[in-house]
Parts: structure tokens; sequence; C-alpha cells
């Protein structure tokens, strides 16, 4: 990641050339109107500018969540303004500091302080993030490069009027991002801050320890498939190959599977070990949810470990079928 002191004024003080296009992921659902509104609202201040709708199955208020799918997605995406919007509020709410009479300083402290400031931060492809500052975007920097600007969202005269603490993607961010979009100079949103006072998350790494691999579970997909923190350069360290059959260890159960190249290479209704889109190995059942049936969430550990080795490879193709996952309950 770039510092902030590579930072220029020709980056974040000149007005920039449109970008066209705005991301959007967030945890609003698709039950009301959350979305629709915002996408309204920049709509009503760049209406030439399209969106590009990433995700709202965030889940609720899960800011690691989002930014694992947010890092997933965003090279895939076109070089334009991510508007990302998940966040927990503070509890402790913000400080009775109302200004002059007539003023509504409240209102407008409450959508700057209420949770995490607002920051735009530019990265070294030209796209620009337009979220809170807690992590959310953290792990997409580097995929676009590193960051070469940041700015705090603190403008007023950009926000809807009378912004609310509970809704500032329709009141805050989208209207900034809408902007920017529209070529608004990074500078303008508020003032320059340092690139390494930004909250940041870490991925968390596999061990691998001998013949097995320490992993976690890093998401559940839609169809129940587990993706692990594991490449097949990790458990081929451990000693584990394609072909083989491993032993998986999670919540207090094991089981014996094969290590396949996709979920179709075993019978409907039985698990494997294979790799995801995105070359992470995953626990996946063909034709079934692999978070159902053991049992595994987000999160969760999960110990690969090699099996004793036949010496003779027919014995090995003549292995026992693969256990079903009930035998692990």
């Amino acid at each position: 990641m770039a510092s902030a002191g590579v930072m220029t004024d020709a980056v974040d003080g000149a007005a920039a050339r449109p970008l066209g296009w705005i991301s959007f992921l967030s945890d609003y659902g698709l039950e009301d109107t959350c979305v629709g509104v915002c996408h309204g609202v920049i709509a009503r201040h760049a209406p030439q500018v399209r969106v590009l709708d990433v995700c709202h199955s965030v889940a609720q208020q899960d800011i690691e969540h989002g930014a694992g799918l947010l890092a997933d997605s965003v090279c895939y995406l076109p070089v334009g303004v991510h508007l990302a919007v998940v966040e927990r509020l503070d509890p402790a709410g913000p400080p009775n500091t109302d200004g002059a009479p007539g003023i509504p300083a409240r209102e407008v402290l409450s959508a700057v302080t209420a949770g995490a400031r607002g920051v735009a931060i530019r990265t070294a492809d030209g796209s620009t993030f337009v979220a809170p500052d807690n992590g959310l975007t953290s792990l997409a920097w580097d995929v676009l490069g590193g960051v070469v600007a940041a700015h705090e969202i603190s403008n007023p005269a950009l926000w809807l009027p009378l912004p609310s603490a509970v809704f500032r993607g329709r009141d805050v961010y989208a209207p900034v991002a809408a902007r920017i979009a529209a070529g608004l100079a990074l500078a303008e949103v508020g003032p320059r801050i340092d690139a390494d006072s930004l909250v940041r998350f870490t991925r968390p790494s596999c061990v691998v320890d001998d013949d097995h691999v320490h992993a976690q579970v890093l998401a559940v997909d839609h169809f129940g498939n587990l993706s692990l923190n594991v490449t097949r350069v990790d458990l081929e360290a451990a000693g584990m190959l394609l072909g083989d059959r491993v032993e998986i260890r999670a919540a207090g159960r094991e089981a014996t599977l094969p290590f396949t190249y996709t979920y179709g290479d075993v019978p409907v209704g039985q698990v494997a070990l294979c790799e995801d889109s995105l070359r992470r190995v995953m626990l996946a059942v063909n034709c079934g949810r692999a978070s159902d049936l053991l049992r595994l969430r987000r999160g969760d550990a999960v110990v690969i470990g090699q099996l004793p080795r036949e010496p003779n490879p027919a014995a090995t193709r003549a292995a026992a079928p693969v256990a079903r996952l009930p035998a692990l309950t």
C-alpha cells in the first residue's frame, strides 16, 4: 500500500474525469426500499452515471463479511466509484455539541460521528472507495494497487439536508459517491487524511503443520459451499495431492473425504474437498449444502490431515467409498 506521503495535489485536488460507474455493496437487503432509494439519490445527483449492484445480502452489520465479498469481487468490476455501506453504530451515540440557534448541528454531527467516519479512498487504478472507515474496504485496496489518496467525508454541503445517523448510505455516501463519479475533485469531500490512520483488516492465514493444515471457514456462499483460507499449494505442502483422500476434523467430528477437482467428481449427496472459483479450497456437496451437513459457518476452524498412503496404487483406488455426512452426526 502506498503511504500518505505519495499523495499528490494532482491526484486529490484537481477535478477528475467522470468515472461513469458506481458499484454498490451493502447489508441493506432487498426486502424494502433502501437500495432503490440510494439508486434514486445517485440518479438525482449524477443521472449519467451507471450503478452496478454487487451484493446487498451482506450479513447484517457484519463488516468482516462485507470486506471479504468486496475484496473477492472488486477485480472484476469496472474502474469507478465503489460505494460500500456496512456499519455498526457507536452505542454511546454522538456527544451533545449543538451549534448556534437555528443550525441543526446535532443532526450533522450524528451523521459523521454516530458510526465510523466516512472516507473517500483513491486507489492506484483510478477507482475510489466511498465507505465508512471501519475496515470494510481495506481488503480490496491492494487488489487495485494500493491507496494513493484518502480524504475524510466531512463537507455537509455534499450531503442531503438533515442527514440521518441510521441511513448514511442514503444521506451521505450515495450523494458523495455520485458527485465523485461525475468528476468532483476528491479534496472537495473533506480534508486529506493519513492513509496509515485508516482502519484495516487482514484475512487469517492457514497454518501448515507437518502432514495437516489448520484452516478456517472464510465464507459460506449461496449454495452452502464452505470456502477455506487454504490453497492447493498449502495442501501440497502438507503432502496432500489432488486425488488423495484426506481427513477433515471440524466441530468435534471427523470424516474421510476425497480431494477432487470439483464437487461434480463425487456422487450426488456426497461431500468433497475441492477448489472454488477463486482457487481457494472449499468443502462442497454435490447437489447439497455443505454448511448444513457439516454444521459449519464462517470463522469455524477446520483441520485437514493426510491419511497414511497405500503402497499399492490399486489399493488406493479400491478404498472404501466416500462417507456420507450423516455419519458425522
